[in-house]
């Protein structure tokens, strides 16, 4: 690999010059190299390591009187080698931990405050895509009686997600009528997909027929859902994307098209690999964006993946502490799950 090659001396300097071109996105010269990070080795020879590194295609130089960039092999060997594996600032682990402090009844609504508190402590544009609604499994039906025909139904899945309604029925409501109800839509629903619910002829028996109107409202209800099943996808952050000197005109073009068509965000966040993050740097045979990074992470909730979480940035992004935000996520949702510091579960 072209990588094994670098002598120590040359891994030190490609790490400088893109921790600097992270931190100011301008060219950096042997000069600035010097300055901050190798008094004890001479402008010349920085110099030349700086050319070498730019003939392995590590660095570009934009302009002949100009510094040097990181080019896109040299942030993947970043990635790979260099990254800062400091903690989240106190400051930041507040913010996220504050997000998290209320009590949440709809997955929709945590989905929403993670992308949002994604992008504030990050500073890029924050996607989370859940996955296809046809995919989970129903958990269990809750009917709970409000008044002598109207009935609170309570849909939960196993990746908590959580539907309700409120529905009037024909029927009388009391609690045997409610127990019996409860009891025969589990027997049918409970442990099958949404894509698996049917309606066949039959399925109720003529002595469940009280329990018919009842049951038409549940498929009705899980066909609604099912008729827009397709990947549901959160945004936040998009106009940061806009405020990084070193995109072009193009870039913000491309990015915009992307965003703006869910089906292919969707597709450059998710990721089938079962490794903890996916960074793809630039565009390739596999898609992405032109000078632009995406990290993803599976996204997790009561011990279960319900989607994929990502971020977008320049390909200057802070590989680091994107991973560490994303990281302390899944911790601050675990907590959520499992009721926090207060002991009380904030989501069923």
């Amino acid at each position: 690999m072209k990588a094994d090659k670098l002598s120590e001396r040359k891994q030190k300097i490609l790490k400088a010059v893109v921790d600097e071109y992270i931190n100011n996105a301008s060219p950096i010269s042997s000069g600035e190299i010097k300055a901050k990070y190798f008094d004890d080795i001479s402008s010349a020879t920085i110099r030349n390591e700086l050319s070498a590194l730019e003939e392995m295609g590590y660095l570009i130089q934009p302009h002949t009187s100009a510094g040097r960039i990181p080019s896109k092999e040299a942030y993947a060997l970043y990635v790979d080698r260099f990254l800062d594996k400091q903690p989240l600032r106190k400051e930041e682990i507040a913010l996220i931990e504050n997000a998290f402090k209320d009590r949440f009844d709809e997955i929709e609504d945590i989905v929403r405050r993670t992308a949002r508190v994604i992008s504030d402590v990050t500073n890029y544009t924050s996607v989370i895509v859940l996955k296809n609604i046809n995919k989970v499994v129903l958990k269990e039906i809750k009917l709970i009686d409000l008044d002598q025909h109207t009935v609170l139904l309570v849909i939960i899945t196993d990746s908590g997600i959580i539907r309700d309604k409120v529905i009037t029925l024909r029927s009388d409501v009391n609690l045997d009528y409610v127990r019996d109800a409860n009891i025969m839509l589990n027997r049918i629903f409970a442990g099958k997909t949404i894509s698996e619910i049917k309606m066949p002829d039959g399925m109720i028996e003529e002595n469940m027929a009280e329990f018919r109107e009842l049951y038409e409202s549940v498929i009705a209800i899980l066909e609604s859902y099912a008729e827009s099943a397709e990947d549901t996808v959160y945004m936040d952050g998009q106009s940061k994307f806009l405020e990084y000197p070193e995109h072009d005109l193009k870039t913000t073009r491309d990015f915009l098209q992307i965003v703006d068509t869910k089906e292919r965000l969707a597709e450059i966040i998710e990721d089938d690999t079962d490794i903890e993050f996916s960074v793809r740097i630039g565009k390739d045979e596999k898609g992405g964006i032109d000078k632009c990074a995406i990290v993803t992470a599976k996204y997790m909730l009561n011990g279960k993946e319900i989607g994929h979480a990502g971020v977008i940035g320049p390909e200057r992004m802070d590989y680091s502490k994107v991973m560490r935000v994303l990281k302390y996520i899944t911790k601050a949702l675990g907590e959520i799950a499992d009721g926090g510091n207060n002991d009380k579960k904030r989501i069923d």
